[in-house]
């Protein structure tokens, strides 16, 4: 697994490194399994749950995951590799985790999705599944591509219940 996850990251790592500030150097398998071993550790103590996408035939696509954060919130994140972008991975895939952070965590009174405002395709999931922009707020420039300025989009519980959506379309 975590040569594959090396694989997708190195493959994405372009668009990776300009988003992403845990992407700062070109990933490696033995860096790859480290952090894969961390996340167990992590899921096991209830505080993350990272899962990778894959297509049919096993190939990673990317990850997502849900981040507890001090409070009642939960963040999620997401990255889908450069070659399979546009094809719903991570529109569906946000969708199942916060339908799963709705149904399994009844602390988490939200979900939150943090992305910098220039970083548009990671900015057009959100509004296709039901989050609504909460703020825009100052953030530290981490990554080339960061302009000091982000969106929190937010999923509440309350208003979350009962939606119904629409598969994307290939």
């Amino acid at each position: 697994m975590a040569a594959d996850m090396a694989a997708a990251m190195t493959a994405s790592f372009p668009a990776l490194h300009r988003w992403m500030d845990w992407a700062a150097e070109v990933p490696t398998a033995d860096g790859v399994r480290a952090v894969l071993e961390a996340g167990e550790v992590a899921f096991d103590a209830d505080v993350e749950w990272q899962y990778a996408l894959r297509e049919a035939d096993g190939a990673v696509v990317g990850c997502v995951g849900l981040h507890r954060r001090p409070g009642d919130w939960i963040e999620l994140g997401y990255w889908v590799r450069s070659d399979r972008t546009g094809r719903g991975y991570a529109t569906s895939a946000a969708r199942a985790l916060t339908e799963a952070a709705f149904a399994h965590l009844p602390d988490a009174e939200q979900v939150e999705i943090h992305m910098d405002r220039a970083n548009v395709a990671s900015a057009a999931v959100p509004p296709k599944i039901g989050y609504r922009l909460d703020r825009e707020e100052d953030r530290p420039v981490l990554t080339p591509g960061h302009t000091g300025r982000g969106y929190v989009w937010v999923a509440d519980r309350s208003t979350w219940a009962g939606r119904h959506f629409e598969e994307p379309s290939a």
